[in-house]
């Protein structure tokens, strides 16, 4: 019979921790509180930095000898405390989305245990009448420390930090060593989507308390029923021996002492405080005093005055329903995994709220723990979740395997209770949450009732479709259709939130606008998450440049590839053009324009617009006509005022626009945009000048046909129809012009239609077969007329296309594309990923420039973010790194467009009705071709492509496909071009 060993066995969590307690942190004098900075508080050592590291392949292999363990380590080569072995290059790099990589046997780990032993020296300098406390914030799966060859203690739950007393244990001089097993138990409740990593990947640091000291400390502001006045509750553990008086400051003001504790509560009465939410995040500092025989120490704490609740069905902040524009977040940097700093922790929060983000999901484990004091200065609401995810059971056939199994119980009740032990006192969070993808059992039950114990936040677990013990009802990736649906149920029904929706993974997602406006039609509907903020690429040199690796790089099998590349910010941090469609779409206010009136609606569930900042610009291409500042007054939430904008007749050569921005001075940040939009006030058509006009001759070389127009030269291929050449002065511009093309280079969010698109439809195959080849020459102008016929390998649809061009003595060509479906039976594809035509231009074309949606990239469900207007890019700068590389960089609703050489010849098309262009520095087969962005051959080309009809994105990699209406069908489409050589 096997044995369970101590890190298989799921009631057991650990020896001698202390019981778990708020955050916080204590100082000798009042200055260093409010400073609040970890290397002044009492006693404090910080144990970061270089760690001696072996690595054995079985826990067994570790000697008990610590003696002789510390005299072998000393020896070894040191690895950086916090970060995980795997990134210092020992062990293996393995990531997984759901699937365990080893054999599902609970409470059983594999034999062959990868087990990292740390050690490092160090000294501290003890106070008598003083404790000094260990603190470990986060271990990979399961440890045991020992101090001066003594056994210090052990833990499991890898996200959640845990405290020991080594007071009698320590010396002046110590020896710590950390042995860490790769797989326990535990490792069953965090099979999250991220890379599988071990190691010391969060802080760990000595402290001091008093040997008579607060233990906890709980904070509560409880609301009057008009949400005017608070009680503000201070609860103490190990108060005994002690006199504790509690100041409230305003900045840096007193503004009033707290009533006196009595069986360690104190409730005092704040009158009509500043209170706490996401956009007006107004936080108070409390200081506790404590004195005891041995002296004084201050505790301080920050504190937002709001209360959370369940009310009339909805969910409410301070008495008021709020609405979520939220993003899902892992701890991560592309250097070490899952560990990451306060400094990128404090960017990746400043972007959110300069993307008009409001809301967290730390999914699906708590984050390190100055992420909550940032989320509360900042102002970002938070679902705080539980170091709990069992996904790979879903593939057993039996989902609540251990969720359902009360052996277990103890180890979930653990997850939940210890987090919100820790993160209880921040006003930032609004939601408990149990876990994710774990499926159901008693184990939540159980949670739920031991967290209810501690805390009177609603919780929050998606897996629970009986809403049996969740106070809201989640779902996520509901496509539009079904969240309709939840939309209109409302009787007695719990408020929904979609924890996880739009899938940001490589190109997308699109169709966020319409989530957005189906949500705030519903009541019921309170907004949700995107999925997710963060591509979790591992950043590698190779071929001399940065490139970031995914799932399978390192050869690690099973994996799930580059879906953990689905973030809305680059590895690089830059953000993605999803993260600029996702700040317009949720802007807090909504604009309009009708007859001198400027409608805005405030979206705002607390904030007034007072004081915004609008600037406006009447533009017609590139001429700025009129242009205005003003300043909004008073708009509450949820109004709408009507703002009169006169505005002055002006006279456009080209379309003439309204274009406003809305800038907002932000808490903490400064001034951003929180929004900008256009408005077409007159359509006006553009008028080429006139041209010299030119001599146009036609000479026969079978089996070209050549079209000499003034000094350019327009070359066909009289077998194959083809439009091979174009030269000016001798110097070819134009290598080939307008091959038919159904193909992109595949997004991530066609990854379930690629299959059938190469294998049954052979969509990238695509041929041409001549039908007709006319030439009419007439007095002022020449006309090629091309039939063809066009489909694909095995295929019995396809086009039948008529391409005429006409030459004419203005220098110009007028190109009209007909194409007319054939069809015989019905099996044809339900959508196609384009229907366009492929322009290779010489490379010396490095510029361009057009009129139309801009200035970065857009797609026909993802244009949010754009404006229409005339724009200059490089040819390589039009191009969007992602990590996978893939389709990317279209220019949607483009009027015009002009490559431009390094000598000023222009290539010029213009367009009777807007296309999609894209303009890239390399082929679509060599973007096909590339895994990673190091990979990616340029140069050689310039490659345009115009499009008829250009698939949206849609979020299919893990939710919502296109819509319909956003989908490129297998039916007629017309083009007119107009080509220009200048």
């Amino acid at each position: 019979m096997r044995q369970m060993k101590k890190w298989e066995n799921p009631n057991f969590l650990g020896d001698n921790k202390l019981a778990p307690a708020t955050s916080f942190n204590r100082f000798s004098s009042l200055e260093k509180a409010f400073d609040n900075e970890n290397n002044e508080k009492n006693g404090f050592l910080s144990l970061n930095g270089e760690w001696h590291f072996e690595l054995y392949p079985y826990p067994e292999l570790v000697t008990d000898n610590i003696e002789t363990l510390v005299k072998g380590l000393k020896e070894k080569e040191t690895i950086p405390v916090p970060s995980t072995w795997q990134t210092q290059g020992y062990d293996a790099m393995h990531y997984t989305d759901v699937l365990y990589p080893f054999p599902i046997n609970p409470p059983f780990v594999p034999t062959e245990n990868p087990t990292g032993v740390y050690y490092r020296e160090f000294s501290y300098d003890t106070q008598e009448g003083k404790q000094v406390h260990l603190l470990f914030e986060g271990v990979s799966s399961y440890y045991e420390c020992y101090l001066n060859g003594e056994f210090v203690g052990s833990n499991k739950g890898s996200r959640l930090e845990t405290t020991f007393d080594i007071t009698p244990l320590l010396k002046e001089t110590n020896d710590i060593v950390v042995k860490v097993l790769k797989w326990s138990d535990g490792t069953y409740m965090e099979d999250q989507d991220m890379w599988w990593l071990s190691g010391i990947f969060r802080d760990v640091s000595l402290f001091e308390v008093s040997e008579q000291d607060v233990t906890d400390v709980h904070i509560e502001t409880l609301a009057d029923e008009t949400y005017t006045d608070f009680t503000l509750g201070v609860r103490l553990k190990n108060t005994e021996n002690l006199s504790v008086k509690g100041i409230l400051y305003e900045g840096d003001k007193e503004l009033l002492v707290i009533n006196d504790f009595e069986d360690n509560v104190s409730e005092t009465l704040v009158a009509s405080p500043n209170k706490w939410n996401a956009e007006t995040p107004f936080l108070y500092t409390l200081i506790l005093e404590v004195t005891s025989e041995k002296g004084v120490e201050y505790i301080p704490f920050k504190v937002g005055f709001r209360t959370v609740e369940m009310k009339d069905n909805q969910l409410k902040v301070n008495g008021e329903t709020i609405f979520i524009n939220g993003v899902n977040r892992h701890d991560f940097m592309p250097t070490g995994g899952m560990m990451t700093t306060l400094e990128v922790m404090e960017e990746d929060i400043r972007l959110m709220k300069e993307h008009n983000m409001n809301a967290v999901r730390t999914s699906h484990y708590p984050s390190k723990k100055e992420f909550y004091d940032l989320c509360d200065k900042y102002g970002l609401y938070v679902i705080d979740e539980a170091d709990l995810e069992c996904h790979g059971f879903e593939n057993t056939g039996d989902y609540n395997w251990i969720s359902d199994n009360s052996n277990w119980s103890k180890a979930y009740v653990d997850r939940g209770v210890r987090m919100v032990q820790r993160d209880r006192n921040h006003p930032s969070i609004i939601l408990w949450s149990l876990g994710n993808e774990s499926g159901s059992g008693q184990n939540f039950a159980d949670m739920y009732q031991a967290i209810r114990a501690l805390d009177s936040r609603p919780i929050h677990y998606e897996g629970d479709r009986q809403v049996a013990y969740s106070d809201v009802y989640s779902t996520m990736y509901s496509r539009l259709e079904n969240l309709i649906k939840i939309g209109r149920d409302t009787e007695g029904q719990k408020p929904h939130i979609h924890c996880e929706y739009g899938h940001a993974m490589g190109n997308g997602p699109g169709g966020l606008r319409e989530y957005q406006e189906v949500m705030r039609k519903y009541d019921r509907l309170q907004g949700g998450f995107i999925w997710e903020w963060y591509d979790h690429g591992i950043k590698e040199e190779r071929n001399g440049q940065v490139t970031y690796f995914y799932g399978g790089d390192y050869g690690d099998t099973p994996n799930n590839s580059n879906f953990c590349i689905d973030g809305l910010l680059m590895p690089n941090r830059t953000p993605s053009p999803a993260m600029a469609e996702y700040k317009q779409i949720i802007a807090p206010l909504e604009v309009s324009f009708k007859a001198s009136k400027l409608t805005l609606k405030n979206l705002y569930d607390f904030a007034d617009l007072e004081g915004i900042t609008m600037t406006y610009q009447v533009v017609s291409a590139r001429d700025v006509l009129v242009e205005g500042t003003l300043t909004l007054s008073s708009i509450k939430p949820h109004e709408t005022k009507e703002i009169d904008l006169v505005l002055p007749e002006v006279v456009g050569k080209s379309d003439v626009y309204l274009n406003t921005q809305f800038k907002k001075d932000m808490m903490h940040i400064g001034e951003i945009e929180i929004s900008h939009n256009q408005f077409l006030l007159q359509e006006i058509v553009e008028v080429s000048s006139e041209k010299e006009v030119t001599t146009l001759e036609v000479r026969k070389e079978f089996p070209l046909v050549i079209v000499t127009s003034g000094v350019t030269i327009y070359t066909f291929n009289e077998i194959t129809g083809k439009l091979v050449s174009v030269t000016k002065d001798g110097k070819e511009l134009i290598k080939s012009g307008l091959d038919f093309t159904l193909w992109r280079a595949p997004i991530d969010n066609d990854m379930y239609k690629v299959e059938d698109w190469k294998e049954k439809y052979f969509l990238h195959q695509v041929t041409e077969q001549l039908e007709q080849f006319d030439l009419v020459e007439e007095e002022s102008r020449v006309i090629v007329t091309v039939g063809q016929y066009a489909s694909s390998v095995n295929q019995n649809w396809g086009y039948h296309m008529t391409q005429t061009y006409c030459f004419t003595n203005d220098g110009a060509v007028d190109i009209s594309i007909a194409g007319r479906t054939k069809l015989r039976g019905d099996n044809v594809p339900e959508m196609l990923p384009r229907v366009g035509f492929d322009v290779v231009v010489d490379k010396a074309f490095e510029a361009v420039t057009w009129y139309g949606n801009g200035p970065g990239e857009s797609y026909c469900d993802s244009f949010a973010a754009s404006y229409m207007g005339v724009f200059d890019k490089e040819v390589r700068d039009m191009h969007t790194d992602y990590v996978f590389p893939q389709e990317n960089g279209a220019r949607t609703q483009v009027k015009w467009s002009e490559l431009i050489s390094k000598e000023g010849e222009k290539i010029r098309f213009e367009f009777e009705q807007p296309v999609t262009f894209t303009a890239h520095d390399y082929s679509r087969d060599a973007l096909e071709k590339a895994r990673h962005t190091d990979e990616l051959t340029r140069g050689g080309d310039t490659f345009i492509t115009i499009d008829a009809l250009h698939s949206g994105l849609g979020s299919n990699s893990c939710g919502q496909e296109q819509y319909e209406e956003n989908k490129a069908k297998f039916e007629d489409f017309d083009l007119q071009i107009k080509l220009v050589i200048e």
